[in-house]
């Protein structure tokens, strides 16, 4: 018995007692599922989180071969993270007991609109975070993505948070929000492109 490159089995010497020995070739079609890549034993998936998820943590839904199951997120969990949930893969040919695993690529979606709640928690939380950091500034254009990258590049001023004579100022809250959620998408767009 041997295994042929084309999804095919090769049975050799295959018959019944009174009837004469000849070949068995068995045909192997599998079933591929939507959003679910097989990699040897093991699957792959990816699957997108919202960015207060990956932050917070989360348990989401997931799609395996045995239907749906819970993968827990890990609080701080970055883009391009790999989970896993073991033995839930495929199966070990000739040892059916022995599974892979389903590892599951982790995508943080940014939205690119957000409510005025959102973003006056968001500032206050930038500047919670970032009270003695140099953030750098920028004027966002509308532009295609690549032409954005290239422009903040060439547009960044970098000022101290604590020297703003303004903190106060709506405006500046504005200002200074938009260069770090800017810096963090730029970041983020040459850490992962």
């Amino acid at each position: 018995m041997f295994h042929t490159e084309h999804d095919s089995k090769l049975v050799t010497d295959f018959g019944f007692c009174s009837g004469p020995l000849g070949d068995l070739y068995v045909y192997l079609d599998v079933e591929e599922i939507t959003g679910i890549q097989r990699d040897g034993i093991n699957l792959t998936s990816t699957i997108s989180i919202s960015y207060v998820d990956a932050i917070l943590g989360t348990v989401v839904k997931v799609k395996t071969v045995e239907g749906t199951s819970e993968l827990q997120i890990p609080t701080g969990t970055q883009p391009g993270d790999v989970l896993v949930l073991a033995k839930k893969g495929a199966p070990k040919l000739n040892k059916p007991s022995i599974r892979g695993d389903h590892l599951f690529t982790i995508k943080v979606t940014i939205p690119k609109r957000i409510s005025t709640k959102e973003r006056e928690l968001l500032e206050e939380l930038a500047t919670m975070s970032d009270k003695n950091i140099t953030r750098s500034r920028t004027r966002p254009k509308t532009q295609p993505a690549t032409a954005r990258v290239q422009d903040r590049e060439e547009e960044t001023v970098s000022e101290t948070t604590e020297e703003s004579t303004d903190q106060n100022d709506p405006w500046q809250k504005l200002k200074d929000f938009a260069g770090s959620v800017a810096n963090g998408a730029l970041k983020w767009l040459k850490d992962n492109l």
